[in-house]
């Protein structure tokens, strides 16, 4: 029973892992589009 316990709090451990390291990608790519937009946005204000 106690076996099966710590294996259960592993998986579950892993899995709230891979959604954490999920959401920050998700975050990080949105930052960057955020950048490059803002970065083509200057490229056509110039000149």
């Amino acid at each position: 029973m106690n076996t099966a316990m710590q294996s259960f709090g592993y998986g579950l451990a892993a899995l709230l892992f891979c959604i954490a390291i999920l959401g920050v990608c998700h975050n990080i790519k949105k930052a960057a589009r955020k950048f490059l937009k803002s970065q083509q946005t200057h490229k056509d204000e110039l000149p």
